[in-house]
């Protein structure tokens, strides 16, 4: 994601985010997180080991603190 604090923000590549995205850093059998875009206003969070398991949302305010708080 970008991390523009707006209701417009899109992925790097691009995309609208609404589908589930996997850090390019990640290998294919590497445990990892994917996140999405797909409810206005959120991230969500899900393992990509146990796609259909529990969700963390996120409000996108949040999110953007926690993400700066990490640069």
């Amino acid at each position: 994601m970008t991390g523009r604090n707006d209701s417009s923000a899109t992925w790097w590549d691009g995309r609208d985010g609404t589908g589930w995205r996997k850090s390019s850093r990640s290998g294919a059998d590497s445990d990892c997180c994917e996140a999405s875009l797909r409810e206005p206003g959120r991230v969500v969070l899900r393992d990509s080991h146990h796609p259909d398991g529990h969700l963390l949302r996120f409000p996108a305010q949040e999110w953007l603190s926690l993400v700066s708080s990490l640069l």
